[in-house]
């Protein structure tokens, strides 16, 4: 079970990035909710952070407020749907291109695992110029 007070508090900072974004935009709550096609209310409590966010909700914000790749990865971490770990390796566009790639059904598995190899070849080429990670 979740802590409520934890759960708060992410509502909150979500509400705080989320009103910002707006306010970067010079929108107004009623005229961004219009443009998500929610409730002006709705709007309203998620940018107080009296309520958390639906997937569809926050995609459907996103959308009306045009936000670049990055500022959705950030309001998918506020909003707890992404960890800040998966929202780093989403943000390198070269990183999701090869992930999407390795996960084609299409693509034979035979340019998979040769695909894989390079990635460990890149990786142990890392470690012996001295880089460690996890």
């Amino acid at each position: 079970m979740s802590d409520p007070s934890a759960e708060s508090a992410r509502q909150a900072a979500f509400g705080k990035l989320l009103a910002r974004l707006r306010g970067e935009r010079n929108l107004a709550q009623k005229e961004a909710a219009r443009l998500a096609g929610i409730d002006g209310s709705t709007l309203s409590r998620l940018e107080s952070g009296e309520r958390g966010v639906s997937r569809e909700v926050l995609d459907r914000v996103c959308d009306a407020l045009e936000l670049d790749r990055q500022q959705r990865l950030e309001l998918d971490v506020a909003a707890g749907f992404l960890s800040e770990d998966a929202a780093e390796l989403l943000a390198d566009e070269e990183i999701t291109r090869l992930g999407k790639l390795l996960h084609d059904p299409t693509l034979p598995r035979d340019d998979v695992d040769r695909l894989r190899q390079y990635v460990r070849l890149a990786l142990a080429h890392a470690q012996a110029l001295g880089h460690r990670f996890e």
